[in-house]
């Protein structure tokens, strides 16, 4: 829960922290821009750990799976919003991308700790 926590408190910081200082006319952008990738790699996190703990055989097909979930909802996303929403739309996609990649990379550093840490225990 803790790692949760530190995800959304980095996303919030680094969303305001632009938006304070550099940006302030675009903050509904750059905070729809963040808000999709951090609610997904939250969810993604939990199933992984989920996946893990109960067998982690399975946890490539979670990955493959949640993997083409994400895909799916990421474009839904993108057609609500710019479809729907009246605002500048590059700083939206500006946005988006950096947070995306950001939660990603996140993301895989978990992974990479959670089976470091699995290896360990099996040792």
């Amino acid at each position: 829960m803790k790692f949760i926590i530190s995800i959304v408190i980095l996303g919030l910081g680094i969303s305001g922290l632009i938006v304070g200082t550099v940006f302030p006319q675009y903050s509904n952008e750059i905070l729809l821009g963040m808000i999709a990738p951090l609610l997904v790699s939250i969810f993604s996190i939990q199933l992984v750990k989920r996946a893990n703990s109960a067998s982690p055989k399975k946890l490539t097909a979670t990955l493959t799976k949640s993997f083409f979930i994400k895909m799916v909802l990421f474009t839904l996303y993108f057609i609500i919003i710019l479809t729907f929403y009246a605002f500048e739309p590059i700083p939206f996609v500006i946005s988006f991308t950096g947070f995306f990649i950001l939660f990603y990379i996140i993301e895989a550093i978990f992974l990479q700790k959670l089976i470091q840490v699995k290896k360990i225990k099996t040792k």
